[in-house]
């Protein structure tokens, strides 16, 4: 069974924490939320691959969290930033996946100047 929903707005939390000696696993949270600021759901950046799940989760709220490694934060960002619409859409039944999707745009859309 699948989740979709539009994500209308969102909010980042970018931690510093110098050499990171507490070990707190995200270096960057992403919070997904409707037009009402209600969250839908969260990015979580890892520092570490290490400190990934094994699957993404919808809590029974139905609050979804996606886990990403750190080098997907530029490409999450741009997506956000810079499409529209951008879905939060999440798999169970044996997937447990989630992703932040776009609408069918297009080939050679380009921007437009």
């Amino acid at each position: 069974m699948a989740f979709i929903e539009e994500i209308k707005k969102y909010d980042v939390a970018y931690y510093s924490g110098g050499k990171n000696k507490t070990g707190y696993k995200y270096r960057a949270i992403i919070g997904l939320r409707r037009d009402d600021n209600s969250l839908i759901g969260a990015a979580y950046f890892h520092r570490n691959p290490e400190t990934m799940p094994d699957t993404d989760y919808q809590s029974s709220s139905g609050y979804i969290y996606c886990h990403y490694v750190w080098e997907d934060f530029p490409q999450i960002m741009d997506l956000l930033r810079n499409e529209k619409p951008v879905r939060l859409r999440y798999v169970a039944g044996g997937w447990e996946i989630a992703s932040i999707t776009t609408s069918l745009e297009p080939v050679g859309e380009g921007e437009e100047p």
